[in-house]
């Protein structure tokens, strides 16, 4: 046991960001529902489990709004069920487009400089882009998840809208991460 730990303070922290896991992306019939959402929860649910195991940082950022989508009472604006947030992981709450918005995020986060930061969650094409590009101005290490990403009511596809952050992020897939981190763990 105290070779598992010696082993893990050897190697930067990680961090993983979990961006709108909220209903409103998965249940049938709502606005921002998309027929993968299944299988992004399911990938969302390896990351976050695997994280948990290896003693990442994780943090939540959710939307909130006054009215409409993401209302304050909404029943969609709560967790995903299985991706509920533990007590200890923080929860960012937002009405702008990117996490940062919350300067209590862009705070905490800024502890995660040179470290390897994950990026999960839904809506891809308005909140994912404009956390992952305040991300990216704020020199963090960014790495998207790309089977772990939703679009969240955009008719563009996670692939493409990912593809457009190559030259300033990593993209890599929820089996890679698991299968890296199994294999660390002696």
């Amino acid at each position: 046991m105290s070779l598992h730990v010696s082993l893990r303070s050897a190697w930067p922290r990680s961090w993983l960001v979990c961006l709108d896991l909220q209903r409103e992306f998965v249940v049938p019939g709502r606005p921002l529902f998309q027929p993968e959402a299944a299988a992004v929860v399911g990938a969302c649910g390896r990351i976050i489990r695997r994280a948990r195991h290896d003693g990442w940082n994780i943090v939540h950022a959710h939307r909130r709004r006054p009215d409409g989508l993401f209302g304050k009472t909404g029943l969609f604006s709560a967790p995903i069920e299985g991706l509920r947030p533990l007590i200890s992981e923080p929860i960012f709450v937002r009405e702008a487009l990117s996490a940062f918005a919350n300067t209590d995020f862009g705070s905490t986060l800024s502890q995660a400089r040179g470290d390897d930061v994950y990026l999960i969650g839904f809506s891809l094409a308005d909140s994912c882009l404009a956390t992952a590009l305040d991300a990216i101005d704020e020199g963090l290490r960014l790495n998207l998840v790309a089977d772990a990403l939703g679009r969240g009511g955009s008719s563009t596809t996670a692939a493409e809208t990912a593809s457009g952050l190559k030259p300033y992020v990593r993209l890599v897939s929820s089996s890679k991460i698991c299968a890296q981190a199994s294999e660390l763990t002696p």
